[in-house]
């Protein structure tokens, strides 16, 4: 599976091939949310079809979640050791199958198992795509690189279930797995023509697939990496919980009808991927450390109003309204500057740090999304304690991260180690 061929950083491509890969690697950043949000709509016509009941099919998401995170740290450590493109194509061709197999299910068991594969194969282009940034960029050229790929995935949430229902009420939910297997093919065959292999043999990690796995335990030695991983998981934990809330808030609490929630979701959707941009512009002269701080302070502060918005429990729907665009606005300055300087406070190897920050983001936030609704529909408090919680962790990560950081390039010995890492990413 290994790919000996020529190297390339994709920072050395340029013009046409250059946008081409650009968006083979967005396309491969939003599986995570394609896989889990385009079927949504259908949920409740594969649960009558298949004769199952309506929990078993709502198990299929988790299903798929545990196959995006435990594919991620398996693929990224095994990456590491063998190169990103041989394992990418493999895990688009698993992705392209299991979604093939998906659309001939019968049982709620063989779904179960074919979504679990599916959510395996598409972690390979979501934790892949930053690797392969990783191989080519660091810094502020890094958080520009990666503040892209937030935006689409930004996007894929308000997409995917749009798309899902108009397949599901013209062609039938099977026709939506069809159109998965089909996006796989097209980025199998694009990848296999256009993505070059980034990391070269002389940086792998040598002695094979349990010398890649043993690798991993180097990134829980560095403190500043763990803080920062810690602020993707609590700013995954605060996303999600909104995603799971705001349809009960605003359709029962305030009474939106389902158009005016639909552009209310949407207009953060271009909240979030509109920051995402704006910090990739503001990278390199502010430095990612201190746009990091200053966005989790906003963050946090906008997860209070939140909080506060719950208990008063205004007539009018405005202030949860800002809040909660408030809090997406500063989540697109915190989420790739974090993941940059996460990466950038290790040298164990892009891959496994980068399946990790994935595995982090992916469970938090299925964790905690839960537990926004477990007061009822009619309740938006659980959402602002979880909002509150998700606010000041992120905001103590960030802090403490930014410190330990600063600390580890004051010991000459993990200096030593991060600036080797550093060149080997250049």
């Amino acid at each position: 599976m290994a790919d000996n061929s020529h190297t390339c950083s994709l920072a050395d491509i340029r013009g046409v091939h250059r946008a081409f890969v650009i968006v083979l690697l967005a396309f491969l950043a939003g599986f995570g949310p394609l896989c889990t949000d385009m079927y949504l709509p259908a949920l409740p016509d594969i649960a009558k079809d298949m004769s199952i009941p309506a929990t078993m099919a709502q198990a299929s998401i988790a299903a798929c979640l545990l196959g995006l995170a435990l594919g991620q740290i398996v693929i990224g450590h095994i990456s590491d050791g063998i190169g990103r493109k041989g394992i990418l194509l493999a895990s688009l061709a698993v992705f392209t199958g299991a979604s093939i197999l998906c659309a001939h299910a019968s049982t709620g068991e063989s779904f179960l198992l074919l979504r679990f594969l599916q959510g395996l194969g598409g972690s390979g282009g979501t934790v892949l795509c930053r690797a392969l940034s990783c191989d080519s960029f660091t810094g502020s050229r890094l958080t520009s690189f990666m503040s892209m790929f937030m935006a689409i995935t930004g996007i894929a949430p308000v997409i995917g279930p749009l798309g899902g229902g108009f397949f599901t009420s013209t062609l039938g939910w099977r026709s939506i797995f069809y159109l998965l297997a089909g996006i796989g093919l097209l980025l199998l065959l694009g990848c296999r023509l256009a993505i070059p292999e980034t990391l070269s043999p002389q940086k792998r990690v040598r002695g094979g697939m349990m010398a890649s796995f043993k690798n991993m335990g180097k990134l829980f030695h560095y403190r500043a990496f763990l803080w920062y991983t810690g602020v993707q998981g609590f700013t995954a934990a605060g996303f999600f919980c909104y995603i799971s809330a705001s349809p009960f808030i605003f359709l029962n609490i305030y009474g939106f009808s389902v158009e005016q929630f639909s552009l209310f979701f949407g207009t953060n959707a271009m909240v979030l991927v509109l920051s995402s941009f704006v910090v990739g512009q503001l990278s390199g002269r502010f430095g990612d450390k201190a746009l990091l701080a200053f966005g989790n302070y906003c963050r946090a502060l906008a997860c209070l109003a939140i909080l506060a918005v719950a208990i008063l429990q205004p007539s009018s729907p405005l202030p949860m309204m800002v809040s909660l665009m408030t809090m997406l606005a500063a989540q697109g300055l915190t989420k790739p500057t974090s993941f940059t300087l996460a990466i950038m406070a290790q040298s164990a190897g892009a891959g496994a740090a980068s399946g990790i920050l994935g595995v982090a983001f992916f469970v938090c936030g299925a964790a905690a999304s839960p537990l926004a609704g477990i007061a009822g529909p009619q309740s938006a408090l659980p959402l602002g304690i979880m909002s509150a919680f998700s606010g000041m962790g992120a905001l103590v990560c960030t802090l403490l991260g930014n410190r330990a950081l600063t600390l580890a390039s004051d010991k000459p010995s993990e200096a030593r180690d991060l600036l080797r890492g550093e060149l080997d990413r250049s």
